[in-house]
């Protein structure tokens, strides 16, 4: 593979040597540069809290569709219960070029995110819409999920700051813009394909996209029909697996707030393969933005590329890109 994935720990990242931190910078920014991911360790999540989340995860999915179905998304920025559909997944960009699949993408999702209020009610139905828990069947999926997410909060925090300084920026540059920052916290299921039976012509777990926000942390499970990374050097290729690190993949935003220098990940998700029939998997993915007011400029050289993107809206960014038009008047 040309372009390597670099591990960072974050945990040592503070009180590294200057020349062990000019090495991690240096293999980071080319890694963003080239295919927008890498792996963190020393990110302190407890294993635990991932164990849990997917078992409460996986319990949820288990449930009878009439069960799920009160909680089911009814556009494309509520939380909730996201069933396989035509049209597939909420909350991805298709790689460019590409054309919507036939077929909806095999798997399902439950969506929550932050429990900020403004006191605007236009603002939070948009930027901060309430979580639908189904408390009544599965109390649990909520305290494993805002258990995990607390977690994923403080990881947020610490990568902005990493960015921050690779970038030479201000160590509180992205965070100084992320005090009320929206992002969703995804459990996705990967049926086998002994469950779902057949897979069409073309049909994927997850088709290829790159995510709309600033940044994206997953806690993903290896399999056949896993997770695929795209770069030019490569195409197409299966990132490294290590069972104890997270893979962070940048999104649309980053790529537009540093102008091109770093680059949103294209992605896939296999499909489930006939060599491991009754394979499934799981992942827990967390969507990070910004504070949805935040004026993304896009940074000039040296700390910025040379695109030439326009400024966007942090969350106005995102809600075009799921197609919410047109977009009510108070929302910044």
């Amino acid at each position: 593979m040309s372009g390597a994935i670099p591990t960072v720990d974050l945990s040592t990242w503070p009180t590294a040597s200057a020349e062990e931190r000019r090495a991690t910078a240096t293999a980071l920014d080319q890694a963003l540069r080239e295919t927008g991911m890498f792996l963190l360790k020393g990110h302190g999540v407890p294993r635990e809290a991932m164990d849990e989340l997917r078992a409460q995860g996986r319990e949820f999915f288990a449930l009878p569709h009439e069960t799920k179905a009160p909680y089911a998304i009814g556009a494309p920025y509520e939380s909730g219960w996201l069933e396989m559909h035509p049209g597939g997944g909420v909350g991805v960009t298709l790689e460019e070029g590409a054309e919507p699949a036939a077929a909806p993408d095999l798997h399902e999702s439950f969506y929550a995110g932050p429990a900020y209020r403004s006191g605007d009610e236009t603002t939070d139905r948009y930027c901060y819409p309430p979580n639908r828990w189904p408390d009544p069947v599965l109390p649990g999926l909520r305290r494993a999920t805002e258990a995990y997410t607390d977690h994923m909060q403080r990881v947020a925090l610490g990568l902005n700051a990493l960015f921050a300084e690779v970038l030479g920026l201000p160590r509180d540059f992205f965070n100084s813009r992320a005090q009320r920052a929206t992002w969703t916290q995804n459990v996705s299921w990967y049926p086998s394909l002994a469950s779902v039976g057949t897979v069409a012509s073309g049909q994927l777990r997850n088709g290829p996209h790159t995510d709309l926000g600033a940044f994206t942390i997953l806690s993903r499970q290896q399999g056949v029909g896993g997770l695929q990374a795209w770069n030019e050097a490569d195409g197409w290729f299966a990132p490294p697996y290590d069972p104890e690190a997270l893979v962070v993949n940048l999104g649309d935003l980053m790529e537009l707030w540093t102008n091109g220098r770093w680059r949103a990940l294209r992605h896939r998700v296999l499909a489930p393969s006939p060599s491991a029939p009754h394979e499934e998997l799981l992942s827990l993915v967390f969507f990070f933005e910004s504070d949805p007011d935040t004026l993304i400029e896009p940074l000039a050289p040296p700390a910025g590329g040379d695109a030439g993107f326009a400024p966007v809206l942090s969350r106005r960014s995102v809600l075009e890109k799921l197609g919410v038009h047109p977009l009510p008047i108070p929302l910044p």
